[in-house]
């Protein structure tokens, strides 16, 4: 499919194959994979994108089975490189959605910080966020304190717990 798509600083590739982005290995293309340069590059992408261009947020894979036909949209995934820094403070963790549930665990452990139901979630941190994840009796809102992040429109702002409605 053909769409009017803004400049961009990240990468746009047309018709990708997303079997390899995903851990079941199957898949076809998608019109469009967008991965951003950072949140400026991709608030800019989506306040200039047309709404009437579908998008689908796509994060690590692990829990996502794309059709052989593909996807008719833009796939906009965050690349770890980008987005899957890991810092603790004291006993915060901030963390970038790309990142690796089990690589926050084990980074927040080094620390001294107790997110040991995270180690057996597949995925990454934006989807654990979306999805309330949890094991053991734990979930990811006992935890969750804020999440910077960025609306269809391009729009950034900062979710709170009430925000996510968990």
């Amino acid at each position: 499919m053909t769409y009017d798509l803004p400049p961009t600083r990240g990468t746009l590739t047309a018709q990708k194959d997303l079997s390899g982005l995903t851990w079941l290995r199957v898949g076809g293309p998608a019109d469009w994979l967008f991965q951003p340069a950072d949140s400026d590059d991709l608030s800019a992408f989506l306040s200039a994108l047309s709404p009437s261009v579908p998008i689908f947020p796509m994060g690590g894979g692990s829990n996502l089975i794309v059709r052989d036909g593909g996807l008719r949209a833009v796939v906009i995934r965050l690349s770890p490189r980008s987005f899957g820094q890991i810092e603790v403070n004291g006993l915060e963790v901030t963390a970038g959605a790309a990142a690796l549930d089990a690589r926050v665990a084990n980074t927040a452990a080094a620390a001294g910080v107790d997110l040991t139901f995270l180690r057996t979630i597949p995925g990454s941190i934006g989807g654990a966020v979306r999805m309330n994840a949890g094991c053991y009796g734990s979930y990811t809102a006992d935890v969750f304190v804020s999440a910077q992040a960025v609306l269809r429109d391009g729009t950034q702002v900062t979710l709170t717990p009430d925000d996510m409605h968990f």
